[in-house]
């Protein structure tokens, strides 16, 4: 109950919010940490200390849906910026392949630019879940990665479905640019 509570109060900016999101980060029931980042945050006012330690905290938990909140939340701040890129390169690499899904999808949309999450990106492709791969190459295709095309080749067709997805877009975007450019 306390989780989907905080799911509720982290709707709206409150004054107590990161205070709130603090006193539950150490909780032991996954679910309620899951919530916590989005506490962390008051927009248009940069992270205070405790709330880029706890985060920080959050990025090594030991549930992987804690560490994507974490990092999502966390990459909007500079200062965070290389922890939580080291934090994704490990999810990246998880056995759990939700993990790696998760990371994927984080990684393909974030601003960070480093040859790093690029290879990343490119071993993602080899995941067996076609929408994992899908992310891979989209966020290959946002860098104008060299390795774009072979990464849409391993997304393979898209079926029904995919006709307004942002992500195929931009794969179908990509190419376009590069028959242009040649």
């Amino acid at each position: 109950m306390l989780a989907k509570v905080l799911d509720v109060y982290t709707a709206y900016t409150h004054q107590d919010q990161e205070a709130i999101g603090l006193r539950y980060a150490d909780h032991v029931d996954p679910r309620v940490r899951r919530e916590v980042p989005y506490a962390l945050p008051t927009y248009g006012v940069p992270l205070t200390s405790a709330a880029k330690a706890a985060l920080l905290t959050l990025t090594r938990d030991p549930d992987t849906r804690v560490r994507i909140a974490a990092c999502a939340v966390g990459m909007r701040d500079d200062d965070l910026l290389p922890e939580i890129t080291r934090a994704l390169l490990l999810l990246a690499e998880d056995p759990d392949p939700d993990a790696r899904g998760a990371a994927a999808e984080t990684l393909a949309d974030s601003r960070i630019r480093t040859p790093a999450v690029s290879d990343a990106l490119v071993a993602l492709l080899a995941h067996d879940d076609q929408l994992v791969r899908l992310e891979a190459a989209y966020g290959l295709a946002l860098r104008d990665d060299p390795r774009t095309e072979e990464a849409i080749d391993r997304v393979g067709p898209l079926g029904p479905g995919f006709e307004d997805d942002h992500r195929a877009s931009e794969l179908w975007w990509w190419r376009w640019r590069q028959e242009g450019s040649g």
